[in-house]
């Protein structure tokens, strides 16, 4: 299984984006040392909103370029799911080397599974590890407050890239990458015609309100924050389980395709 999985690593062209990932993250808590929360009176970075609170928007600044990089995980594990069937499917020397090798289905698809949840939980150790170092200079404030719900929704991002996974690698392991991002589209129409339905007959008054999305955001999670907290520690578990159940059917039906 090592050499599939080193073999998905390269798929994913895994060097460049460690090099690139690891250089950005660096760059960024660099930076965040050298210009802490506390030099923005000095920078002239201090703004008020319009109940007079003041906002340290050097903070804010690098809880955005956090909040990116979070981002560009998520789809970095979206996308690595597609690519580990493509790489497999359209390389002749990839087929023949598989095919040379003594392993069963059971094998081949576990390593895809095992990859993505490494490759997962590596992402989300340096996400949490960055907001440590960002956290520490940082002033009290909004800017803190975002990194601290950032900190506490790490758990829950998790358990969400497992559970985009755990759908997402049998579609492509067992239909390819075409008929696969087909199905994924299919789905997601799906649930855009339910978000039309919602916004459509539900009571949607809360969006016409002056106050901003961001402050009623942080409003909310400070209000549920213990049962936030509860949730984003408890939901790994029904992933893990998801993820499992996924790798079986997985299995199943890869083996029948082989037979």
């Amino acid at each position: 299984m090592g050499g599939l999985m080193y073999k998905d690593f390269v798929a994913i062209k895994g060097k460049r984006i460690c090099i690139i990932l690891l250089s950005a993250i660096a760059l960024l808590c660099i930076l965040r040392v050298i210009f802490p929360g506390s030099m923005a009176e000095r920078l002239d970075f201090i703004v008020k909103n319009d109940a007079g609170t003041e906002i340290n928007m050097l903070d804010i600044m690098f809880v955005t370029a956090y909040i990116c990089i979070v981002v560009i995980m998520v789809c970095f594990v979206d996308v690595w799911c597609a690519r580990l069937s493509e790489a497999d499917a359209s390389c002749v020397r990839i087929k023949n080397y598989i095919s040379s090798l003594p392993v069963s289905a059971n094998s081949y698809v576990a390593s895809k599974y095992v990859f993505i949840t490494i490759a997962t939980y590596v992402l989300i150790s340096l996400l949490s590890i960055t907001g440590i170092v960002l956290a520490a200079f940082t002033e009290p404030g909004q800017g803190l407050d975002l990194i601290r719900m950032c900190e506490v929704l790490v758990l829950p991002v998790t358990s969400l890239l497992i559970l985009v996974a755990s759908l997402e690698l049998p579609l492509y392991i067992l239909l390819g990458r075409e008929k696969g991002n087909l199905v994924k589209v299919a789905i997601v129409l799906l649930l855009v015609f339910v978000l039309i339905g919602f916004m459509l007959f539900a009571d949607v008054s809360w969006l016409s309100e002056k106050e901003t999305f961001l402050v009623r955001f942080i409003n909310w999670y400070m209000k549920y924050q213990t049962e936030i907290t509860l949730a984003s520690y408890l939901s790994p578990v029904a992933d893990q389980l998801i993820f499992y159940l996924s790798y079986r059917i997985t299995v199943f039906f890869k083996a029948r395709q082989e037979a």
